[in-house]
């Protein structure tokens, strides 16, 4: 691995339990045997809204048992789902290539300029392949690659909070195409797979893990993992604590997703300590953003800097 390279995310589904792999494997296997067919609309939104959806350029080999020509509708779901909140967004070209032992998006661009993004997941998992695009690609929504470098190394000391974004983000996409697929799934194949993405959904979220401990709030929790997550911002047990609460936040007004389009900024902000860096990304969003970043910086303890402020109960 290279020094522009983000650290690659733990292969999910090895940390469930075997009960769940059971239930898993049932559902996939009542939904894999459908009948093969490249029809349907992939976008979950209302009819006649404009999706700047990136385009998907997908390597035609790699992937296991996935036919390429399957693996891109779903793919183009996922895009068509997050992009939807960022209309004034345009990708460009992303790139999507097998990978392992973990998803991860590249900071070296291709050789066309497009992003590259690199996924663990194989043979018709469905769940896994829109699980890991959504994280990446919200990755590259929340401006990953705008940072600072010191000795060829991207500074990462707030890297862990965008980690619990783009994992909030990642299971928020999972439980919306499993709204959507029930009436319009990418193809016939998907057409009783919606059960599936909600089942590994609710699995992840609720992994014992991800639970605050009883009595503890956010901001209490926090300040005991705080110097921690920032030494090392993948701990995947600490930082999904966090993407929990975030979820919570965002499913209360899903528009606010937009608001990541406006993290990281500025290149500088990624060196500052924690509480300013929450505070560049609040005055950087427009007006009708700022409410849920000042209710993620109360929920961990820090009055934002504009605006009401909202306590953390209420965020909670």
């Amino acid at each position: 691995m290279n020094a522009f390279t983000r650290l690659p995310r733990y292969f999910r589904p090895e940390r469930l339990r075997w009960r769940s792999l059971i239930v898993l494997v049932a559902l996939l296997s009542r939904s894999l045997f459908a009948v093969a067919a490249h029809g349907g609309q992939p976008a979950s939104l209302p009819s006649g809204t404009a999706v700047k959806a990136p385009g998907l350029r997908i390597a035609p080999a790699g992937w296991g048992d996935t036919p390429p020509q399957d693996l891109r509708l779903v793919l183009e779901s996922v895009a068509a789902e997050l992009g939807g909140h960022f209309p004034g967004r345009e990708l460009g070209t992303v790139r999507v290539i097998p990978g392992g032992p973990g998803p991860m998006v590249l900071y070296e661009k291709g050789d066309g300029g497009e992003y590259v993004v690199q996924l663990a997941a194989r043979d018709a998992r469905w769940y896994q392949f829109v699980y890991q695009f959504a994280h990446e690609l919200c990755h590259i929504y929340s401006n990953f690659d705008n940072k600072e470098r010191v000795d060829g190394r991207v500074v990462s000391r707030n890297q862990w909070f965008e980690e619990s974004v783009c994992e909030a983000a990642a299971l928020y996409t999972l439980n919306r195409l499993a709204a959507s697929w029930e009436s319009a799934p990418p193809g016939q194949r998907w057409a009783d797979y919606a059960s599936t993405l909600r089942k590994y959904a609710d699995i992840l979220r609720g992994e014992p893990h991800r639970r605050l401990p009883q009595s503890r709030t956010l901001a209490t929790w926090f300040a005991e993992h705080r110097q921690a997550l920032r030494a090392n911002p993948y701990l995947r047990n600490q930082d999904e604590v966090v993407s929990n609460v975030l979820l919570a936040l965002f499913e209360q007004n899903p528009d606010d997703w937009a608001a990541i389009g406006y993290l990281n900024a500025d290149r500088a902000d990624a060196a500052k300590n924690f509480r300013d860096y929450l505070e560049a990304w609040c005055l950087a969003c427009p007006d009708r953003y700022r409410p849920v970043v000042e209710r993620i910086m109360a929920a961990l303890g820090m009055p934002p800097p504009t605006g009401t402020l909202v306590t953390a109960s209420a965020a909670m």
